[in-house]
């Protein structure tokens, strides 16, 4: 297994997946989540200077995250080059968006390396699999504009090979005991005997990277407009932090903690202004280390919000609506494909417009809340649906027996 960039969602996958399959003797090579060029660039120098023997070892299968320069190690390490690849690919370089300080040419050139990275995986894989359709999508989109940028003409089926090799295979996700949810003392809105929930606040919850990609500027504007809705809510903001952050996250950590915000016009231009006295609450804010209290957190809160600019699977979002929470989403990247459209505001990439969808969204969704509204089911993402699936890819790509 190598894990070239090793994020919490690439553990994720590879610790279920080696829990999974425990009669498989796995050996695992997985790189810090640093220096994400240098680490693309650099991964078979690190692993043949460090793990030259460990590598050198006869291999029935290699399994490795599309990051990891495959190609390069078997060129290295010429006994690699008969063990069959399993390529998967949790994202792709030809679909995410660049922040301002990924302009320069240095930065243009880095990502054109990590798609070519990308492309030599591709070619010299057994087998592809993505983990949405969305990702699968738009990597062979990507890879057909890059190679009609080049100098040189190259045929069509060269691609079209790489599809052929390809397939969707989800992430799965952890299993939860949605029993304890809401356990006495701990729901923020009760239910009556008819189902229905009480007047209480709403648990908000935004649980992602905090970096530029994820959408600070939309979920500062959101909670801004939000916070003279009326709608009694509390807004939980956790996630990975890294060194540096987007101010977006210094000015929502003033909007919460001062529960005041820009001017309701908007609201009630729109017809959506409440009589309701209310500032919006700051509830948990920040990374949550320990996954016992990660998952508690889930299955308090009533509402999963994502504002990505983009999203490949969105665990956190699925993860979150496992544990019982309603979602509100963009109407774009790999959501439409997991979720009905009434979970989905209208995209806009203007944070002011696109507080507002949200907030319309939101009040559609608060009223399905409080009438007792179930989450979405997500069987197709359990290792339960998954298991076989996984078993038969490996075996195929392998030729061994489980």
């Amino acid at each position: 297994m190598l894990s070239a960039y090793d994020a919490l969602s690439h553990r994720y996958w590879r610790q279920q997946l080696e829990a999974q399959f425990p009669n498989i003797s796995w050996t695992v090579l997985a790189l810090a989540p640093r220096h994400f060029s240098y680490r693309v660039r650099a991964n078979p120098l690190i692993w043949y200077s460090q793990h030259r023997a460990t590598l050198a070892q006869r291999f029935d299968l290699v399994i490795a995250t599309s990051m990891a320069d495959v190609a390069t190690l078997r060129g290295l390490v010429p006994l690699l080059a008969a063990t069959p690849v399993w390529l998967y690919c949790h994202e792709n370089q030809f679909d995410y968006p660049d922040s301002k300080a990924q302009q320069s040419e240095l930065q243009r050139g880095n990502r054109l390396q990590a798609q070519l990275v990308f492309l030599y995986n591709c070619l010299c894989a057994s087998a592809i699999s993505f983990n949405s359709n969305y990702n699968k999508k738009t990597a062979l989109a990507g890879l057909r504009k890059l190679l009609d940028k080049f100098p040189d003409k190259f045929d069509a089926a060269l691609i079209k090979e790489i599809e052929l090799r390809s397939d969707v295979l989800p992430v799965p996700l952890a299993s939860f005991d949605v029993r304890q949810r809401h356990a006495p003392g701990e729901s923020m809105g009760t239910a009556t005997s008819s189902g229905k929930r009480q007047p209480g606040l709403l648990q908000l919850l935004w649980n992602h990277r905090w970096e530029y990609d994820k959408g600070p500027e939309h979920l500062l504007a959101f909670a801004s407009l939000l916070s003279q809705s009326g709608v009694p809510a509390t807004l939980h903001i956790v996630g990975q932090q890294f060194r540096d952050k987007p101010r977006a996250f210094d000015e929502l950590e003033k909007l919460l903690d001062a529960g005041q915000a820009s001017s309701p016009a908007a609201l009630m231009q729109a017809g959506l202004a409440s009589n309701r006295p209310c500032k919006l609450q700051r509830g948990r804010w920040g990374f949550v280390e320990n996954m016992a209290d990660y998952r508690k957190l889930l299955m308090q809160c009533d509402v999963v919000i994502s504002t990505a600019l983009h999203d490949f699977q969105g665990l956190a979002i699925l993860e979150a609506c496992a544990a019982g929470c309603l979602p509100l989403l963009p109407n774009r990247l790999v959501y439409p494909e997991q979720f009905d459209a009434k979970w989905l505001y209208s995209w806009h990439d203007d944070p002011a417009r696109n507080a507002l969808a949200m907030c319309e969204r939101l009040f559609d969704i608060e009223r399905q809340w409080r009438d007792g509204c179930e989450p979405p089911q997500l069987q197709q993402f359990t290792w339960r649906t998954l298991h076989a699936r996984y078993a038969a890819k490996l075996e195929a790509v392998s030729g061994c027996s489980l």
